[in-house]
């Protein structure tokens, strides 16, 4: 096993770079993988968890979800690919994680939870038009958030307490809604959506 992922080896940025992907490119190719998450069967659930961080994290040498917030690419064409992810989490997460979420010790787990923690806004960029952007963050979550499915839920409940900040008021609406729509939910649950509400989860 390797001792650290493949994209933090020595050299990776310049060949990364190398590839000439600008903004749109990389938004389309996101689109296409989270809208055809079968591209994916050729791999492991851990490689998948790297793929995950290397996409979505703000740290990832690659930089791939910062083209979101680059008006470089088409808004339009921005808010397709996060409009997509919700399509990911419920084509391919909820399958590939049935039962309870071990966002502790499952790499993948891990992964999909931390999703919109890692993911590079919160919605308190105040650019012109962004602000719809943030809606189709903030409209992915909610779609997640009802997807039957604890680790979508999780990583939703995880995404909406980040953006409280600067989203209360539609962050606690969608919860309320969650809680008052959704049957069968754990204690678990229901414990972690009414702290998610109000921005208080770690």
């Amino acid at each position: 096993m390797r001792a650290r992922e493949w994209y933090w080896d020595d050299g990776f940025e310049e060949r990364w770079d190398a590839l000439g992907l600008y903004g749109s490119v990389v938004v389309e190719y996101m689109t296409r993988l989270f809208l055809g998450p079968d591209r994916l069967e050729r791999y492991s659930l851990e490689q998948i968890a790297q793929g995950i961080w290397f996409l979505i994290g703000e740290s990832s040498p690659g930089q791939s979800a910062y083209t979101l917030l680059k008006s470089n690419a088409p808004l339009q064409q921005r808010i397709g690919c996060v409009d997509a992810m919700t399509n990911f989490f419920r084509v391919f997460v909820a399958p590939a994680a049935p039962g309870t979420a071990d966002e502790a010790n499952n790499p993948l787990h891990k992964a999909c939870y931390m999703w919109w923690d890692i993911f590079p806004t919160r919605g308190d960029d105040p650019s012109p038009g962004e602000a719809n952007l943030h809606d189709a963050c903030l409209n992915a979550m909610a779609a997640i958030l009802r997807i039957p499915c604890e680790l979508c839920q999780l990583s939703a409940l995880h995404g909406l307490n980040h953006w409280h900040l600067h989203h209360a008021e539609k962050v606690e609406s969608i919860v309320d809604a969650f809680l008052q729509n959704s049957s069968g939910l754990t204690s678990r649950m229901v414990e972690y959506a009414a702290i998610a509400r109000s921005g208080r989860a770690q």
